[in-house]
């Protein structure tokens, strides 16, 4: 999720949890400190491997094992910033920042992207895919709940955020499921290998649907309203890359190991990009601009002649606003209405 979204939860659960003991000020601090504290991961960069980012992201920082260390250190910055000023300690802090930083991890977890929770014990990302990276719909009121709940001490104000944040995660988790199922009623078909359905932004009614049927990638808008019929829109395709296709680099080489490392992110969604260029281009088919296109949102581009890859990600077209609020408003062109 967004900072301004894990800022606000962390708080709300933060407040709810802390006790008697523990000054509200110094509460919100150690809890919104350990709610952010995760996401310095993306300050590990290097020039030399473009995908640096993507292997480090949401990795060991956004783990349960690694989580003490979060609260330790936002239950002692809170504590050194307030002193004097309050009467509390570090040990009065923790439940605040530990409730702080529990939020950050479930709350990334609810989204598609892939958080590592179990790790060392397991490299698998968990996604949930109910909630979209960033939510207006879900952000907005935990925002005006966390900072009255600050401002007035409110208790109460804090659980109405969680409730919230918990009520929206639900309802997400029920899209989720209804756009997989309205997924395998519009594919019905038995050579289908791997499908999935990914929320789209700010919004819990247009679904990205994903299929590999018979070595190709499609992608499908799935509009699942509560109040109107289900629409789908059946978009382009992409053939699936395997260790067979041309242009594959040699295992073992710098472009081989990085491709290696591209789809141990991606779990193996992995389609072909065209390109103009020489040699091959990689993508994640989970993610693109907009959910009736293949054109993945990022991907490596493996040239030949020992150059080095290079990460390339898909810029905002001008149109592509329009179009995704057509496919929202269930008014874009060649919407198929299922019963």
């Amino acid at each position: 999720m967004d900072n301004l979204t894990h800022a606000a939860l962390g708080i709300c659960c933060g407040l709810a949890a802390r006790r008697a003991s523990a000054p509200v000020a110094p509460a919100a601090l150690a809890a919104l400190l350990a709610a952010e504290a995760p996401d310095l991961d993306i300050l590990i960069r290097s020039a030399n491997d473009p995908l640096v980012a993507f292997r480090w992201h949401r990795h060991f920082t956004h783990s349960f094992v690694f989580l003490p260390v979060i609260v330790l250190l936002a239950a002692l910055l809170a504590a050194w910033f307030f002193k004097g000023k309050h009467e509390t300690s570090t040990k009065a802090l923790l439940i605040p920042a530990a409730a702080g930083g529990l939020s950050h991890l479930l709350c990334d977890a609810c989204t598609s992207f892939g958080t590592m929770l179990l790790w060392p014990f397991s490299n698998e990302r968990i996604a949930w895919d109910c909630l979209p990276i960033v939510d207006l719909a879900i952000t907005l009121p935990l925002v005006v709940l966390a900072w009255r709940a600050w401002k007035s001490h409110r208790h109460a104000l804090a659980w109405w955020g969680i409730g919230w944040f918990v009520f929206y995660a639900s309802l997400g988790r029920i899209q989720h499921n209804r756009a997989e199922a309205v997924l395998l009623q519009w594919v019905g078909n038995q050579s289908v290998t791997r499908f999935s359905a990914k929320p789209t932004i700010s919004n819990l009614i247009l679904w990205r649907g994903i299929w590999l049927e018979n070595g190709t990638w499609h992608v499908a808008a799935l509009r699942i309203s509560p109040f109107s019929v289900t629409q789908v829109l059946e978009g382009e395709s992409r053939g699936a890359w395997t260790p067979e296709t041309p242009g594959t680099p040699l295992a073992g080489t710098n472009a081989g190991s990085i491709l290696t490392d591209f789809s141990r992110f991606t779990g193996g969604w992995n389609s072909v990009e065209p390109s103009a260029a020489q040699g091959l281009t990689v993508g994640d088919i989970r993610f693109a601009m907009l959910p009736d296109r293949a054109k993945s949102l990022w991907a490596v581009r493996l040239p030949g002649n020992n150059q080095s890859p290079e990460l390339i990600r898909t810029e905002l077209e001008s149109s592509d606003w329009a179009h995704f609020v057509d496919l929202l408003r269930g008014s874009a062109i060649n919407y198929k209405t299922l019963p």
